[in-house]
């Protein structure tokens, strides 16, 4: 087998992966169900990933790399601001809902082992949400490097909750039918709701840089 086949393998079992830990849950799922779901034999699963909660922390960081990736380049749009930059982000969550879906159906799987070194623990300000580089390097721009980097992390989280819990509300097929007929839903208002909300946390976080240190 070829380097670009056993990659293409690879990446096949954490897409079939993905979508049946998300249908089925982690415990739902089997390596068995995965391996014919992806045409693969028993063993190719295992020679990748050597048992099914390794698989499982893959796909989950498939999925937030990927989350990132179009992130970040929402972020380099020259001279965005935090505001437009939440929005840019909130319509990308809107135009994926599926994928963000799923990926915290990954996120909230109950029952999996973790490895103690999946993450790096050395730096609390390491962990967030995917993209959050981008969101810290556009908010920075905004309001300076002088408020704490624990404060930035502070509107950082607030701003992507508020967007990323509509976001997925938004993938129910019953928001979808209310917001048809719900003004303060439509795509207009929940735009300037966005600004207004950006605007009230930096607004707070200049004002109360000493919150923070």
């Amino acid at each position: 087998m070829t380097e670009k086949e056993t990659k293409d393998t690879k990446a096949r079992i954490l897409e079939v992966a993905s979508t049946l830990f998300a249908e089925n849950g982690f415990e739902g799922t089997s390596i068995r169900d995965i391996a014919s779901a992806a045409e693969v034999n028993l063993a190719a699963v295992n020679y990748h990933f050597k048992n099914k909660n390794n698989l499982y922390c893959a796909t989950f960081q498939m999925a937030y790399e990927r989350m990132a990736k179009e992130i970040n380049s929402i972020s380099k749009h020259e001279g965005i601001t935090t505001a437009e930059f939440t929005w840019e982000v909130y319509n990308y969550f809107i135009q994926n809902s599926s994928g963000l879906l799923n990926s915290f159906k990954l996120f909230l799987q109950p029952n999996v082992e973790i490895p103690e070194d999946f993450f790096d623990n050395s730096d609390e300000n390491d962990f967030g949400p995917p993209g959050k580089e981008a969101f810290l390097e556009v908010l920075t721009r905004e309001v300076g490097e002088n408020i704490p980097e624990t404060g930035r992390h502070w509107a950082m989280r607030m701003i992507f909750s508020d967007i990323v819990h509509f976001a997925i509300s938004m993938s129910s097929p019953i928001m979808q039918q209310k917001c048809k007929y719900v003004k303060h839903f439509q795509p207009e208002e929940k735009k300037r709701s966005i600004f207004y909300l950006v605007e009230a946390i930096l607004a707070y976080l200049k004002a109360n840089p000493q919150n923070w240190k």
